[in-house]
């Protein structure tokens, strides 16, 4: 295409003969550029089907652009009367409902679970002076097992005496 084209006042832009005719860059002059209406002329039945009708590109984009905007506005007023229907009664409910489920799944994760080591097993081992890593491998489960086993029951650990020293206490010197 040339600008010989593109300045013409008597091409047909906005058309197929314009595409055909050589209009087939984004330069066009046109409401809807050849290239646009070739391409949907080519693609697209409906569009095939009202050019041949008669209408130019220009009143098919307007009806377009109408109808989707009035789709649009018939969406947003169902959305308004569909939330002026719910009463202050239906949202209290409504809530309400949420907030027992939300104490429901709260009451279930604060159920007990079984424990892994029963705690009167795990606090006569631990008098025995034994250390999380013997009893794990006395009853079969890691040291990590036994030790989360301890810490829920909130018994006191042995130190492991190749591992960490024990503790330090804390107290008044004489």
């Amino acid at each position: 295409m040339n600008a010989d084209v593109i300045t013409s006042t008597t091409y047909p832009h906005g058309t197929i003969e314009g595409f055909q005719g050589g209009c087939n860059t984004a330069h066009c002059p046109a409401e809807v550029s050849c290239r646009t209406v070739h391409t949907r002329y080519v693609g697209d039945w409906a569009f095939r089907r009202q050019i041949n009708a008669g209408m130019t590109p220009a009143q098919i984009v307007a009806a377009e652009r109408k109808q989707a905007q009035e789709a649009a506005d018939a969406d947003l007023r169902a959305k308004k009367a569909k939330g002026s229907q719910r009463s202050a009664e239906t949202r209290d409910a409504a809530r309400e409902r949420h907030n027992a489920a939300r104490r429901a799944k709260r009451a279930a994760n604060l159920i007990p679970q079984k424990a892994l080591i029963p705690r009167d097993k795990l606090a006569a081992l631990l008098d025995r002076g034994l250390t999380d890593r013997q009893i794990g491998e006395r009853l079969g489960f890691t040291r990590r097992q036994v030790a989360g086993a301890r810490n829920t029951a909130k018994l006191p650990r042995n130190p492991d005496s190749n591992r960490r020293p024990a503790p330090a206490t804390t107290g008044a010197s004489s």
